[in-house]
């Protein structure tokens, strides 16, 4: 090497120290920036590529200093990919488990009764009810009637206003849904323009590292709100020019592994909307009458026409993945080059060697074909070009928080009804949602209701103990008179039913001024208008029965009493048709109040255990990834004064040969 030649040698080794003292300095001063990725220079050393043609086999070639590679990020993608993972069941169950504290708030009675008893409003309630109507067999029931009224409307009161309470719930979490789903939009926009500008950034020859740190913060948000597998690859961009590409997809098997972002084109979410139904919709007649439309237009006017009508969001919540568009709105197409094919010359003479495109309406597939000429020659090659479309995601397509959003406001668990379980999600069954809470309260409303209004109905008989018509005379069947004092066949029983004189009313219904029974909910359950109206008073009777039969007048009364600690079958049918019929639930009123708690305990338990281990593994993962990527202070110091020594010796060089060429050129020859 020249004595010129180690000047360059030294020029290259003080600007390597000087770029190694500012990539140090620069991840110094971000060690407590969010998501910053340690940098580090890569260097290496300059080897001459050809011999000095004064050299002989006996000259020692060495090489000519340091040159920069460039400055790349210290990331492990094993464990970035772990993370995300890791960071899903975070997201999943930390959702889920915010939504069933809400849920306790309201549904926990814990503190909410009288000082004396507290079993909570609705445990206090119906002990209340139950004491009231113990009391009536002794002192009256005229006396006690308008007691146990107003005992029996604080009830229905309570339900109503915890089924309110749950519904508020499904309000909020509507609206939550739809943030999320605005917030998932939000990202998916910004790591396309990130890959946008990144990818800008690598036609310019810039590493692009603080754009990379964004989009991985982005990429471990979205992660959060579902399972997703990204994967870096690069692409030509012509001229044999390369560039990173970032995909991301649902991290499901095919083919539900939808694409979310597809380099500089990405998709949207969007809850599924559906035609608004016309409430007064008879479905017994043509959906052509003049009054009987299928749905409502956005003026409030009927229409048979779905794509008239006013658009709503699905009650089942499901979700939509768009199609893939670029920054512009372009969307993404794909293209299939076809096999050239020879054709005759005819052929090709009636299109004039002009290229023709179809376009299906369809399916908006265009087909695109070229005709071309060789000599005598003639060929035709097809191109199909197919956009990109939107896609209705399956219920077990996503994972995370934006799943379990959907999930508190739409899981029926054992109210599921079959055709949910057949053809939506074979898991539904052991899935609860606020749904299930809801229906699981109106299944106590429901055989409340149902057990008084049989219990305060019952058949007219004379002084003898006979049961009577309507005309007074005695029932008689196969030579048998009706009596109290016997046990009725099943078959004397149905007879009595149909001819007997009835008493009695429904003690419940729904919410207005009716004593209809029929469609009782947790929310609409009151006291009859007959009887809030103190039109009449609870009866008084012997209840006809073929099991043994009790010879008091107030026979009612005491089965009144008796249902409160009569232990009875919650069917999930009895409130959802086409659910099981298998009784979700065998107790008392108190004990069916009880098991929605502790059903809810269990969920809650669950979750919280799914969570502190999704949340230990998560911070493991990240403390990992925090040493591969982490700024560590020491490490940088010994950087620090790597570089620094460095420095200061390529400088000592520079100062040496320095002296050395004065000598060579102002004190060569020169005598004293």
């Amino acid at each position: 090497m020249s004595t010129f030649g180690s000047f360059t040698t030294v020029r290259l080794g003080i600007y390597s120290a000087q770029k190694g003292l500012d990539v140090t300095g620069n991840n110094i001063t971000n060690i407590n920036t969010n998501g910053y990725t340690r940098q580090r220079l890569n260097q290496v050393s300059l080897i001459p590529s050809v011999t000095d043609r004064y050299a002989s086999s006996y000259n020692t070639r060495i090489g000519q200093g340091a040159v920069i590679a460039g400055v790349t990020q210290l990331r492990d993608p094993g464990l970035d990919i772990s993370y995300r993972k890791a960071q899903s069941d975070v997201g999943a169950a930390n959702t889920k488990l915010e939504g069933l504290n809400d849920l306790a708030s309201i549904l926990d009675e814990v503190g909410k009764g009288s000082l004396e008893q507290d079993d909570g409003v609705i445990l206090s309630q119906l002990n209340d009810l139950r004491d009231l109507i113990s009391q009536a067999i002794t002192n009256g029931v005229g006396t006690y009637d308008s007691l146990i009224r107003t005992s029996a409307s604080a009830l229905a009161t309570y339900f109503n206003s915890y089924a309110d309470a749950l519904s508020g719930k499904m309000e909020d979490y509507t609206q939550e849904l739809d943030q999320q789903v605005t917030q998932v939009n939000d990202i998916l926009t910004q790591i396309r323009d990130l890959n946008e500008s990144i990818r800008n950034a690598d036609l310019r020859g810039d590493p692009g590292l603080e754009l990379r740190d964004n989009r991985n913060l982005l990429l471990d948000e979205l992660s959060g709100y579902m399972k997703i597998d990204v994967k870096y690859s690069m692409e030509d961009v012509g001229a044999g020019t390369m560039v990173e590409k970032l995909t991301i997809t649902l991290a499901n098997d095919p083919p539900h592994n939808h694409t979310l972002v597809d380099g500089t084109y990405a998709a949207q979410f969007s809850i599924t909307q559906v035609p608004q139904p016309n409430p007064n919709f008879d479905p017994t007649k043509p959906p052509n009458g003049v009054d009987n439309f299928q749905y409502l237009k956005p003026d409030g006017s009927g229409t048979n026409n779905a794509n008239l009508a006013q658009l709503i969001d699905s009650p089942n919540f499901d979700l939509t993945v768009s199609e893939l568009r670029d920054i512009n709105g372009r969307i993404q197409y794909t293209m299939e080059k076809g096999p050239l094919e020879t054709i005759t010359k005819a052929e090709y003479d009636v299109t004039g060697g002009k290229a023709t495109s179809v376009t299906d309406p369809d399916t908006n597939i265009t087909t695109i074909t070229v005709f071309t000429k060789s000599g005598n020659q003639y060929y035709k090659q097809v191109y199909t070009k197919t956009p990109s479309e939107a896609v209705a995601l399956d219920d077990n397509d996503l994972y995370g928080a934006l799943q379990s959003e959907r999930e508190l406001l739409t899981e029926a668990g054992e109210y599921s009804t079959a055709d949910t379980i057949a053809k939506t999600d074979e898991n539904a069954a052991g899935k609860r949602g606020i749904p299930y809470y809801q229906k699981a309260l109106d299944s106590l409303a429901v055989q409340l209701a149902s057990a008084f209004n049989a219990a305060n109905q019952g058949f007219m008989r004379n002084e003898k103990g006979e049961y009577i018509d309507e005309d007074g005379n005695p029932l008689v069947l196969d030579g048998t008179t009706l009596t109290t004092d016997i046990k009725l066949t099943d078959k004397q029983l149905e007879f009595l039913e149909a001819n007997g004189d009835k008493v009695g009313f429904n003690m419940f219904s729904v919410r207005g001024d009716t004593d209809d029974a029929e469609g009782i909910t947790a929310s609409n359950i009151s006291v009859s208008a007959t009887w809030a109206s103190g039109e009449q008073i609870i009866s008084s009777f012997v209840r006809p029965s073929n099991q043994d039969v009790a010879t008091t007048d107030s026979a009612n009364i005491l089965h009144m009493v008796a249902l409160f600690t009569t232990k009875m079958d919650y069917l999930p049918s009895a409130v959802e048709p086409d659910s099981s019929d298998i009784p979700l639930f065998n107790g008392t009123f108190g004990e069916m109040w009880d098991n929605i708690g502790s059903v809810l305990g269990h969920d809650m338990k669950g979750t919280s255990t799914l969570l502190d281990n999704y949340y230990a593994a998560s911070v493991t993962l990240d403390t990992s990834r925090d040493s591969v990527s982490g700024v560590d202070l020491n490490d940088e110091a010994m950087n620090l004064m790597q570089y620094s020594k460095s420095y200061n010796a390529a400088c000592r060089l520079m100062t040496t040969l320095d002296s050395v060429l004065d000598k060579l050129i102002n004190g060569t020859g020169i005598t004293t």
